[in-house]
C-alpha cells in the first residue's frame, strides 16, 4: 500500500529579512522556507533561512541518503539565503534536484551559482558534495516527481518575477501564493483559479489592508510585490479554499500583533491561521 501522509511544516514564515529576537519569539523569525511531505518524497518551497535548521533535522533524522526536490519561487534574498547552509547539500550520497526560473539573459543554473560566488562565500556552488540536478521551470507547467505527486506553477505579481506552487498527492492539494500582489477592488483571476478549491493554501499576508493603501499614517505600499492578510481571506473565500495560513510576515510585526491579526480574520473565516514556525498541518486522506 502506498504511503499517502501528506503534510506541510514551516520553517521560516518573514518576509524581508531574518528578525530573531524577544518579539518573535512565538510565531519566529526566519524567512521563507516551507517543507511538504508527500508519501516518500520531501518537497522545500523557498530556501530562506529557515533552510538551515530544515537541513540539520533531515541530516540528523535519516540514517540513509536523501533525495530533495528544492523549489525556488524567486530569488530576492530572504527567499535564498539558507541555501549555502543547508547541510544536507554537504553530503555527496545526497541528491537535491533544484527547481527555478531563468531572470533575463541570466540561467537558473548562473543564478543558483551567484549565491554562493566570491567573496560572498567561500566555497562555490560546484564545490557542493552533493549531486545537484537543476530543472528550470516557467509558469504554467505541471510536473509529475512521483506516481501521483503533481507540482503546477503559476506567475505572480511581484517584481522581477516569482512562482506560485500547487503541490496535489492523494486526492488533496496545497497551494505555496507567496511575494504576490493583488489588484485593488478586484480578486487576481489567475491566483483564484490556481487555488480553486485547494485544501491549503499559504499566501502573502505580508500587510493590512491599511498599510498596503497607506491610510495608516504611512506611505502606500502599492507595487511593491505584497498582498495582506484581508485579501487573502478575499482570495480564499472567492476560490473555495479550505484552510488559509497567512504567511510571509513582515518583520517589524511582533507577536502580540501578529496573534491580533490572527484572532481577528478568524471572526471572517474561522479556519484561518497565521504561520508560526514548526506549525505542522496534515493533508493526509485518513
Amino acid at each position: 500500500m502506498p504511503d499517502l501522509d501528506f503534510k506541510v511544516i514551516f520553517w521560516g514564515v518573514r518576509g524581508t529579512r531574518a528578525v530573531p529576537g524577544e518579539d518573535t519569539l512565538i510565531y519566529g523569525g526566519n524567512t521563507s522556507c516551507v517543507q511538504v511531505q508527500a508519501g516518500e518524497t520531501v518537497l522545500i518551497l523557498d530556501g530562506g533561512t529557515g533552510l538551515a535548521n530544515l537541513g540539520m533535522q533531515l541530516a540528523a533524522e535519516s540514517a540513509k541518503p536523501l533525495e530533495l526536490h528544492l523549489f525556488f519561487s524567486h530569488f530576492h534574498w530572504d527567499h535564498i539565503q539558507g541555501f549555502p547552509f543547508f547541510l544536507p547539500a554537504y553530503n555527496r550520497d545526497n541528491r537535491l534536484l533544484l527547481y527555478g526560473e531563468a531572470k533575463g539573459q541570466a540561467s537558473f543554473a548562473s543564478l543558483l551559482g551567484g549565491l554562493m560566488s566570491a567573496p560572498y562565500f567561500p566555497l562555490p556552488f560546484d564545490g557542493l558534495p552533493a549531486r545537484k540536478d537543476l530543472r528550470e521551470i516557467k509558469p504554467g507547467q505541471a510536473l509529475e516527481l512521483a506516481a501521483g505527486l503533481t507540482v503546477k506553477t503559476a506567475r505572480n505579481n511581484h517584481p522581477g518575477g516569482c512562482l506560485s506552487f500547487r503541490i496535489e498527492y492523494a486526492g488533496k492539494s496545497c497551494c505555496y501564493c507567496t511575494d504576490t500582489e493583488h489588484y485593488p477592488g478586484r480578486v487576481d483571476a489567475v491566483l483564484r483559479e490556481f487555488v480553486r478549491e485547494t485544501d491549503l493554501l499559504i499566501y502573502d499576508a505580508n500587510y493590512t489592508d491599511a498599510q498596503y493603501l497607506g491610510t495608516d499614517g504611512g506611505r502606500s505600499r502599492a507595487g511593491w510585490g505584497h498582498s495582506t492578510w484581508q485579501e487573502g481571506i478575499r482570495l480564499a473565500e472567492a476560490a473555495g479554499v479550505g484552510k488559509l495560513v497567512l504567511f510571509h510576515h513582515d518583520p517589524l510585526r511582533g507577536d502580540r500583533e501578529l496573534a491580533s491579526i490572527e484572532e481577528e480574520a478568524q471572526k471572517t473565516l474561522p479556519d484561518c491561521i497565521a504561520a508560526r514556525e514548526g506549525l505542522s498541518v496534515s493533508l493526509s486522506p485518513y
